[in-house]
């Protein structure tokens, strides 16, 4: 079965990367109208939360090498509750795929294809996450890895490089915290939920791990660097070459800051080099949220059916289609972040958690 695939360190390492980015990217401005010059170190803050959050998870995983969360759940606490937890995992991560495709359809359509409706950048990328998400987590492993160096590539390079050598003005950064408190902590909560969402492909990914009990150090290096230093400095890097002002205003900051770059009338505008990689990411989360909702589902039913990832990449495209913009989908997209995924998180962890202590004997008996 595909989900009984097993994955390298490394390619762990990139499967975190991949599923951290995604809806975040789209709302970053709005991040960056609540803390202003700190941006960046929200950045930096939620990281940390995320990076505890994971290691909670393979604490409990490393307990019972493969399987996955919700079959440690059914094997501690009985196959209702963890069907009750698998269903909120499947409509979580769909809900979150829905409202990502539009943001993704509605950045195409403004940047490239103007007069194109959206559906059809929606659904070219709908039916390319699908085929990658088929393919297993080996497979999915394998294109972030290659593709997240090209990513790496034309975001860092030409973008902050350029960016940050043409432009850099340290009245961008200086004062710090320069923003509320309230506005602040909003902020390292929404920052980091958009990161998170990588926890929950966690969730599945850790039955794939080999041993996850002697993957925390690696794992937690590739944390350090996916979703604390690289968004803490990026954020750093771009903040120093636009206004905060105006960052906070721009539908897609990346994309706009990007635009503005130029030296002389030989460089003006490199933004494709920011359109590509949103793109390509989008593609990677939403393969890695198919398939992850597809294993979730196999264990309510326990039996191996693409039919069951065909109905979640359909009722994705459904909904998306239901979306009358992208601001509607940008509004429920920060509600469903801030409000849901971190509770999801903390309730699942926590009653696995408990039911592992409460009826630990018991279901190591069951297993003998």
């Amino acid at each position: 079965m595909l989900q009984k695939q097993k994955i390298s360190r490394l390619q762990a390492i990139y499967l975190t990367f991949a599923s951290a980015y995604g809806g975040v990217f789209f709302y970053h401005s709005y991040i960056i109208s609540l803390a202003g010059r700190s941006a960046w170190i929200a950045e930096f803050l939620s990281g940390f939360i995320n990076i505890v959050l994971a290691l909670w998870v393979l604490s409990i995983a490393k307990k019972h090498p493969g399987r996955n969360i919700f079959q440690i759940l059914e094997l501690f606490g009985g196959k209702w509750i963890s069907t009750i937890f698998i269903t909120a995992y499947v409509a979580l991560n769909i809900v979150l795929s829905s409202l990502l495709l539009m943001m993704c359809g509605g950045l195409v359509k403004t940047i490239a294809l103007h007069n194109t409706p959206v559906w059809v950048p929606m659904l070219l990328i709908i039916v390319l996450s699908y085929l990658i998400a088929g393919s297993g987590i080996e497979n999915i492993a394998r294109l972030s890895a290659m593709l997240e160096f090209g990513i790496l590539g034309l975001m860092f390079f030409p973008v902050l490089l350029i960016g940050v050598i043409t432009q850099f003005d340290p009245g961008y950064i200086f004062p710090m915290l320069d923003t509320d408190v309230p506005s602040f902590l909003k902020a390292v909560l929404l920052t980091g939920g958009g990161h998170s969402e990588f926890i929950l492909f966690l969730f599945i990914m850790v039955e794939s791990l080999h041993k996850p009990g002697k993957q925390f150090s690696s794992l937690t290096i590739g944390l350090l660097i996916s979703v604390v230093l690289m968004p803490g400095v990026g954020t750093f890097l771009l903040s120093a070459a636009i206004s905060p002002e105006e960052a906070s205003r721009v539908a897609f900051a990346g994309v706009n800051i990007a635009f503005s770059i130029t030296i002389g009338t030989f460089i003006q505008g490199i933004e494709i080099f920011i359109f590509i990689p949103y793109v390509i990411i989008t593609v990677l989360k939403l393969a890695g949220n198919f398939y992850s909702s597809w294993v979730a589902s196999e264990s309510v039913r326990q039996r191996n059916s693409k039919v069951l990832i065909i109905i979640i990449t359909t009722a994705v495209f459904v909904i998306t289609l239901s979306l009358r913009s992208f601001n509607q989908a940008f509004f429920y997209y920060i509600q469903v972040i801030q409000y849901c995924v971190y509770p999801f998180y903390i309730v699942a962890l926590c009653t696995v958690s408990i039911l592992m202590v409460a009826r630990g004997k018991k279901a190591v008996s069951r297993l003998t």
